[in-house]
């Protein structure tokens, strides 16, 4: 009887270590896991700064297509004369943004 109960006990106490190897395994995932997240939240956060300043580039784009659009027509009509500094000012806008490309 009384060997039956320490083989008991020594089972129990075998598996009560099992458990607690496996929390302690547990956590460790659990770290990991919070690692993985907090890394992806952070790449998210950059991923919205970049679509942002996209968004603005892709407007800056438009608003000079237009003026471009605008000086080819006026060129057209043979209005030139007052717009060779609209023509420079474009040009040097579009040499600002290819160089943050």
């Amino acid at each position: 009887m009384l060997s039956n109960i320490l083989e008991h006990h020594g089972r129990a106490n075998q598996r009560l270590a099992s458990l607690e190897e496996n929390l302690v395994h547990s956590k460790r995932e659990e770290e990991k896991l919070k690692a993985t997240i907090e890394g992806l939240e952070k790449e998210k956060r950059g991923m919205n700064g970049m679509r942002v300043a996209l968004m603005e580039r892709k407007d800056l784009y438009e608003l000079l297509e237009a003026k471009m659009e605008g000086f080819q027509i006026a060129n057209h009509l043979g209005m030139i004369g007052g717009f060779e500094n609209l023509n420079l000012n474009i040009t040097r806008k579009w040499m600002e943004i290819s160089a943050l490309s």
